[in-house]
């Protein structure tokens, strides 16, 4: 009796079977990509596919299945229309992903990338592609393409079957359909879990082939539609010989003296990054915060390099990553990391310390497939990557996953193991909505400030039994500490995003290898936490020559002395100087002002910095 409640199983496996049979073929075609040492690790990609193959087979059986709905209450005579627009539905877009997924094969083969909206661009232009190729070449795909569609017609017939439609009596069986209806929505979104499903969720290897081959091309080329929203620069507003030179010496002045900040040793300095989420300045009493709240940092700050004037770019998790390990500044309406072949053309500390024979470690205690972070970090060589996963259920205390304490405590367990000399980053997830961290503190109320205050209470908890932990470790001694936020905070003073109150955060350099008289001493120059990759590569002497462009080496006393900070989003730009703050609105091109007065040149020299960013954003 209950046949009928099959078809959309049988849909589900069409896809799945339609999706595994494309991803074989690429894998063979492709098989000089495989890793050379483990070359049976790509097949692999098989399992680890199955998150976006689900959702785009949710996508994609969507509407057919909810069209036989209706059909189950209706006539005979619409149920025929439904049976035929259903087949047609299918046939098409089977027949529109052979082509796709065909396309993502002849891309590959030029870009090593994924098919992605860029790809789109060329095909505004189809006389120009067809002109590339021979016509001996066009026939063969012209064959190939048909023979697919024929063949696919075929399957689709033997697994779904014909349509059914219940009888009078099995229509009582309705229960089905909300149960289809939860599914649904499940399968597409990747489960239940805090964040959407992306390409993070089926990365599983070192290796990048591996991961592009876990890839539905599908899913890719309309998250990269959706994400890349325009290839114009709509941030321009004056020639570009007119602002490259005012951007240039910003950021590259001609001569200048450079501190050396490390004692001279000739053994490797290890080094750890804690990127902690929101950790505004608002809460770091020596920064002019409030008292009390995080005591730890305080001591931190205290012992080491305080940087006093420090803004984070973005105000967005992704971004802030990037920032502090690629010293790339955040962009009003994109999200780099979003976008696989812009952000893997980053340069990085990891990347670059991997390079030089460290090892490497990232740990956070939330879902990598956030803002596709995972894919990002893989890009950049970090060799071990930690995430809620590793992790024990009874350790996910928080709705975003593990809390502060359980990871900076695993941290020192994790790096601790590490080979030396080892870059290691761990960004903390408490002190984030909606604040329901473990352990309360003074601030116990209900109102957002105190539970904002709770949680950064906690996390300076946190941070301060990292610190007791990794002091009884061998490796401390020889380990540079870089403490930051990965962007700030409306609360607790609910200061709004144009705001450089919600905008400035702490930036502590830390550890025995500082040189002794620059622990304890601020460093009151305006800067941004995407200043971090230059100057601590050059406190290491390691520096890459145009490795970051956007990264002003702190170091450099004249750079300290023309310090300036650009933050933004997605209505706005900040601009904050020696002798002013002001924000830029970009619905009514007007200017407000925090503090200071109004200066052509300043304001010049800011909307170039955007306009210039922006378009080394587009052309990556």
């Amino acid at each position: 009796m209950l046949r009928f409640l099959t078809f959309p199983l049988r849909l589900f496996a069409f896809w799945l079977l339609f999706f595994a049979a494309f991803r074989i073929w690429f894998i063979l075609w492709f098989r000089h990509e495989w890793n050379p040492d483990e070359p049976g690790k790509v097949w692999l990609s098989l399992w680890h596919a199955l998150p976006l193959d689900l959702s785009m087979a949710g996508y994609l059986i969507a509407l057919p299945v909810l069209a036989w709905f209706v059909g189950w209450a209706a006539a005979d005579k619409v149920r025929s229309y439904l049976h035929k627009g259903i087949t047609a539905f299918n046939t098409f877009f089977y027949s529109g992903l052979i082509f796709l997924f065909g396309a993502n094969l002849f891309l590959y083969e030029e870009w090593h990338t994924p098919l992605n909206n860029r790809a789109l661009e060329y095909m505004k232009d189809p006389s120009a592609l067809l002109d590339s190729m021979s016509p001996l070449f066009i026939l063969a795909c012209a064959l190939l393409y048909a023979g697919a569609v024929w063949a696919l017609s075929r399957v689709y017939s033997i697994v779904t079957g014909e349509i059914p439609w219940p009888t009078r009596e099995e229509r009582l069986r309705l229960v089905a359909i909300p149960v289809w209806l939860c599914a649904l929505p499940l399968a597409i979104r990747g489960g239940t879990g805090v964040m959407p499903v992306n390409e993070s969720a089926v990365y599983y290897s070192s290796h990048l082939f591996d991961n592009h081959a876990a890839i539905n091309a599908a899913w890719h080329l309309v998250h990269s539609m959706v994400e890349t929203r325009s290839s114009v620069n709509h941030f321009r507003f004056a020639e570009r010989s007119m602002a490259e030179g005012p951007v240039k010496n910003l950021l590259n002045p001609e001569s200048a003296t450079v501190d050396s900040f490390l004692e001279t040793d000739s053994t490797p300095v290890n080094l750890v990054f804690i990127v902690m989420e929101s950790m505004t300045a608002q809460v770091v009493e020596m920064l002019g915060g409030e008292k009390g709240v995080c005591p730890n940092m305080n001591t931190l700050a205290g012992g080491g390099l305080l940087f006093t004037n420090c803004y984070s770019s973005g105000y967005r998790t992704d971004q802030g990553l990037v920032s502090v390990l690629a010293g790339y500044p955040a962009q009003p309406d994109q999200s780099i990391v979003l976008l696989e072949d812009k952000a893997s053309k980053l340069r990085s500390v990891p990347a670059i310390l991997n390079e030089k024979g460290y090892s490497t470690l990232f740990m956070y205690g939330g879902e990598l497939t956030f803002a596709n972070i995972g894919v990002w970090l893989t890009q950049q060589r970090f060799k071990k990557i930690i995430s809620e996963t590793d992790f024990d259920s009874a350790d996910k205390t928080q709705r975003w996953g593990v809390d502060d304490q359980k990871l900076l405590t695993s941290a020192v367990t994790e790096i601790s193991a590490l080979q030396q000399p080892f870059f290691a980053t761990a960004l903390t997830l408490s002190l984030h909505p909606p604040y329901d961290v473990p352990r309360d503190s003074r601030w116990n109320g209900t109102s957002d400030r105190d539970k904002f205050l709770n949680s950064a209470a906690f996390a300076d908890y946190a941070l301060g039994e990292f610190f007791r932990l990794a002091q009884q470790q061998s490796w401390y001694s020889r380990t540079l500490f870089v403490i930051v936020a990965d962007h700030g905070a409306s609360l607790p003073a609910g200061a709004g995003p144009d705001s450089p109150v919600s905008r400035q955060i702490p930036l502590i350099v830390f550890g025995e290898p500082l040189a002794d008289q620059w622990k304890g001493k601020t460093m009151d120059g305006i800067c941004n936490h995407h200043d971090i990759p230059a100057t601590i590569l050059s406190m290491l002497n390691m520096q890459e020559e145009n490795a970051f462009p956007w990264s002003r080496n702190l170091c450099n006393i004249t750079l300290r002395e023309r310090g300036f900070a650009f933050y933004n989003y997605e209505s706005g730009m900040g601009w904050v100087n020696g002798n002013s703050c002001r924000v830029f609105y970009f619905g009514d091109g007007t200017w407000k002002y925090w503090y200071g007065l109004p200066d052509g040149g300043e304001e010049f020299r800011a909307r170039a910095y955007l306009q210039e960013l922006y378009y080394d954003f587009l052309e990556k």
